[in-house]
Order: structure tokens, then sequence, then C-alpha cells
């Protein structure tokens, strides 16, 4: 009997170990704020026959680390990386009747060697405008990476009655028969970028 609780303590010793090993795993790097951003973007967002109930309208702007050399994995066989992402709130000002107005930087956050592995160097990943709606719901027209650094403009359809949290996406379709069918159950969401 005493050779068994002897193991079940050792193998309960060796547990806590191990979850205190895994406990120490570093954390996810926080990037950096430029004191001094130079690569400013203006990010116009344009409502076209929105609906009444929408009742603020800010921004964030995503971040990726290009390489990831510079992270250690969490899970060597998985290869799954932590901290590889970042992101930015920013302001949209009211310009206009439907028209809002904000500023991002490309390079908002700071490369910096967080685990002395190499530099991790930030890139853009998008920009989301965030639509909050009356009833506590959101939706997300988003320029992606290149149509932001390409000062693109792009037309997204949003539902105009948002039924349940699943309706947070608003499209860009390119079929001119799928245009026609969101048009009738959509408001629409010009996005554009301009390099300042």
């Amino acid at each position: 009997m005493k050779g068994h609780e002897g193991k079940t303590l050792h193998h309960c010793a060796w547990a806590v170990l191990l979850l205190g090993a895994c406990s120490k795993a570093p954390e996810s790097p926080v990037a950096k704020t430029n004191p001094n951003p130079k690569q400013r973007y203006e990010i116009t967002v344009e409502l076209v026959d929105p609906p009444q109930d929408i009742r603020e309208i800010s921004g964030v702007a995503h971040f990726g680390v290009g390489t990831r050399t510079c992270l250690p994995y969490r899970e060597k066989i998985a290869r799954v990386t932590i901290g590889a992402s970042y992101k930015k709130e920013f302001a949209l000002i009211r310009a206009g009747e439907s028209t809002y107005k904000g500023h991002i930087f490309l390079d908002w956050p700071i490369d910096q060697d967080y685990y002395g592995l190499g530099v991790c160097k930030w890139e853009i990943t998008g920009v989301n405008a965030i639509l909050a709606r009356g009833n506590e719901l959101t939706q997300t027209p988003r320029l992606t990476r290149t149509e932001v650094t390409s000062q693109s403009r792009k037309v997204s359809y949003c539902r105009k009655d948002m039924r349940d949290k699943y309706d947070f996406s608003c499209f860009t379709p390119i079929d001119e028969a799928l245009i026609k069918e969101l048009d009738a159950v959509s408001y629409k969401v010009r996005m554009s970028s301009i390099k300042d």
C-alpha cells in the first residue's frame, strides 16, 4: 500500500512540475506604439442609404508579423506561433452627412526583437470599420492590406436587417446577379485609403 501511495505522490509531483513549466511559457509580445509614426494613410468610410439604428462607427487597424522566425512556437508539432498579431483602434470622425474619416499609420507598431530570435517586423494586414447597430450587434466592412497600400476604393454590401450575430460580414460580390440580390436587402459602405 505504501508503495502505491509513493508512486501516486511521485506522479503528482511530476504533474505539478510539468504544469509549472507550461505556465512559464513566454507570453505574446505587446508591440510598442511608435511615438513618431510617419506612414500615414487617411481612411474614409461612406455609408449609402444606411439603416437608422447605426449608433457608433469606429475603426481598427490589424497588423501581423510577416516572418515568424522571430517568434517561439507554442507547439512544435502543430507549429503554432504566439504573438503574431496586433491591433490598434482609431477614431472615425464624421466629415459629412454619412461620411467618416480617420487616420492610420503603417508604422504604428515598432519592429523589435522580443525573444532574442531576431527582429519581428510588423505589416498591416487590414483595416476594419466597426458599425455598431442598435441591437448590440456589429458589422465590419474591411479593406485588405493590398487595398490599403494601393490606395483603393471598395464597396461592401451590409445587410440592413441584422437577424443575428452571423450577419456581421459585409460582402463585395463580383457577380452581377448577386449584386442585384444583395442590393435589395443591403446598404452600401464605400471604404477608401489615401496616403497622406
